[in-house]
């Protein structure tokens, strides 16, 4: 039978080191929160001060946690430091990436056509998913193509398709900045940096400053 007692969401990440001590890597805000959880609601079946919700019951002895041993503090002397880097670098799935979500057919043309663009202009794309105007990343890009239903929407049947509707996309943004004054010393758009704007003139690239295109 499943227990009816809930425990608290989430892994929390330690670090143990040499002399035993542990210290926290990953998930210090849900610990703050237990901390001001444990005088407010009922823990296992009993009741800590005055609930304010009696029928909200959480196990708060019942948390899943991973500890990092520090064996060879000689080999790694940051070992704790490396940890808590590779836990922050790591990234969410991507929509079109989850099982059961976008089909196989759908996610070969959305690859083909986003590797395609990156190939053609590879001065436009960054590996950071965080990356600034006028560049894209492209797994950012293969998620905005499948999340806004492009192929659908355009009955798109294959990369190539794909990648020339967005090369139409991209030669009416150029028009579209050019109007506005895109040129070299000329004043950029108020959304869009005057630095971003000469780069994408330059590489004749425009999708990275502005995603509406996707939904047009």
């Amino acid at each position: 039978a499943r227990s009816t007692h809930t425990g608290l969401p989430g892994i929390i990440t330690l670090h143990e080191a040499m002399d035993g001590q542990l210290a926290i890597l990953d998930g210090q805000h849900r610990v703050g929160m237990m901390a001001i959880l444990e005088g407010k609601v009922k823990v296992g079946g009993k009741d800590k001060s005055e609930s304010t919700d009696p029928g909200f019951d959480i196990d708060l002895d019942t948390i899943l946690v991973e500890v990092f041993p520090h064996k060879n503090p000689e080999k790694y002397p940051k070992h704790a430091e490396d940890i808590f880097v590779e836990i922050n670098k790591a990234e969410p799935v991507k929509l079109v990436d989850l099982p059961g979500v976008a089909n196989v057919a759908e996610r070969k043309i959305i690859n083909g056509a986003a590797e395609a663009l990156k190939n053609s202009f590879p001065e436009m794309f960054k590996p950071s998913t965080r990356c600034r105007q006028p560049h894209l990343n492209l797994d950012n890009l293969r998620d905005a193509l499948f999340s806004s239903d492009v192929l659908k929407r355009h009955s798109l049947k294959s990369d190539k398709a794909l990648v020339d509707w967005m090369m139409e996309k991209n030669a009416l943004l150029a028009k579209e900045f050019a109007a506005q004054g895109a040129n070299g010393g000329r004043t950029a758009s108020k959304s869009v940096s005057k630095s971003a704007l000469a780069k994408a003139e330059k590489f004749n690239f425009f999708l990275g400053l502005d995603s509406t295109w996707l939904y047009q």
